[in-house]
């Protein structure tokens, strides 16, 4: 399943109003994704646990990392998700050049449509497994 980059905020608190925006069209938190420099820097709170964080795997302990290259969930290596999803080269080097500025990337899963959810702000996706 392709992952389709939905923005870049500059802090938490933009990350998390994009979030609610797209929960409240219908968008559930397993649809989206999160990628940063460092995993603690995303603070979502208790209600959006099940948003998958991704951050540079040289900032996780030596057990995450253990249990990233076993289970390919949850952080890892940044250049290697985004190439897993078929970002090019260049696309994933600018994408960690934003990341690396301290960034926040939001992205949706492909069954979401980036273009529609930004295009439309009253769209409402139907709700998916």
């Amino acid at each position: 399943m392709d992952k389709n980059v939905y923005g870049v905020f500059d802090s938490n608190p933009e990350l998390l109003a994009a979030i609610h925006d797209l929960q409240a069209k219908g968008v559930t938190g397993i649809q989206m994704t999160v990628a940063a420099d460092i995993k603690n820097d995303v603070q979502l709170g208790n209600e959006h646990t099940d948003i998958l964080i991704i951050a540079n795997q040289d900032k996780d302990t030596f057990l995450e990392k253990i249990i990233h290259f076993f289970t390919e969930e949850g952080s890892g290596d940044l250049r290697t998700f985004f190439t897993k999803y078929g970002y090019s080269v260049t696309e994933t080097n600018a994408i960690l050049e934003e990341v690396k500025a301290k960034k926040f990337i939001l992205l949706l899963d492909e069954e979401v449509s980036v273009e529609e959810m930004k295009a439309d702000p009253d769209k409402v996706v139907p709700m998916t497994k």
